[in-house]
C-alpha cells in the first residue's frame, strides 16, 4: 500500500514539474514571438557588432551552464524579466541536463539579423551545446542596447 501511495505521489510530482516545464518554455517562447513576431531573416544590421553577439550569446549559456540563473536574468531586458525567473530557467535546464546528461561544451555560435514587422532590426545567435547525450540547440536574441529579448532551448 505504501508503494501504491508512493507511485502516485512520485507521478503527481512528475506531472508538476512537466507542467511547470512546459510553462515555462510557453513563457520564453510567447517573449520571443511577442517581440519577433513578423520577422524576417535578413543579414545582421550595422547597428550589431557579430563578434560581440556571440561572445553575449556565449556568456548567456555558459551561465545556464554554470547554475548561474539569476546572472542569466539580468542579462534580459525588462519585459522578458517580467515574463522568466531564474527559478524557471533553472527548472528548464535541469530538465535539459536530465535528458542530455552534463554540459560540455559550445560546439557552434552563428548569428543572422532579424527584423520585425515595424522595421525594428535585432540579432539572433543560434548556438549548439554539447551535452554528454547529445546536442541542445540555444537562440538567444537580441535588441541593439544587447540585452536579451527572445531566449529558447531545443
Amino acid at each position: 500500500m505504501k508503494t501504491n501511495m508512493k507511485s502516485k505521489i512520485n507521478a503527481k510530482t512528475k506531472t508538476n514539474t512537466l507542467h511547470s516545464l512546459r510553462k515555462g518554455i510557453a513563457i520564453v517562447l510567447a517573449a520571443t514571438v511577442f517581440l519577433l513576431a513578423g520577422c524576417s531573416s535578413a543579414k545582421l544590421s550595422g547597428d550589431f557588432d557579430e563578434e560581440k553577439v556571440k561572445a553575449a550569446a556565449r556568456e548567456a549559456v555558459e551561465c545556464l551552464a554554470a547554475g548561474e540563473y539569476e546572472a542569466c536574468v539580468a542579462l534580459m531586458s525588462a519585459e522578458m524579466q517580467e515574463a522568466i525567473s531564474a527559478e524557471i530557467l533553472g527548472s528548464n535546464m535541469e530538465t535539459i541536463t536530465a535528458q542530455k546528461g552534463a554540459f560540455q561544451e559550445i560546439k557552434s555560435v552563428s548569428v543572422v539579423g532579424q527584423k520585425d514587422k515595424d522595421g525594428t532590426e535585432y540579432a539572433v545567435a543560434v548556438i549548439v551545446g554539447s551535452f554528454e547525450k547529445g546536442n541542445v540547440t540555444f537562440t538567444v536574441s537580441y535588441d541593439k542596447g544587447m540585452q536579451i529579448i527572445g531566449f529558447w532551448m531545443k
